[in-house]
């Protein structure tokens, strides 16, 4: 199981707990769509806070040198 298995499974859950209270009157279909989508992008905003807390960025000549590799921001790829 992998991490994008995990994450489908949470927003499945969400659906789930939302339908159930959609169904016993807690809430409207339209909140529930709303309160995943603002959780979604909250969490979005949190984890790219969190996996840049600590990264240093790195002077244009010391990135310019052809043995310091670079890493992707888009994808995380490291170019040699």
């Amino acid at each position: 199981m992998n991490q994008d298995t995990v994450w489908q499974l949470i927003r499945y859950g969400l659906i789930a707990l939302g339908s159930y209270a959609v169904g016993k009157g807690w809430v409207s279909n339209d909140q529930v769509t709303a309160l995943i989508g603002a959780l979604g992008a909250i969490f979005t905003v949190v984890w790219g806070l969190y996996v840049k807390a600590n990264t240093k960025t790195v002077s244009a000549a010391t990135g310019a040198r052809p043995d310091v590799p670079t890493v992707s921001a888009a994808t995380g790829a490291v170019e040699h």
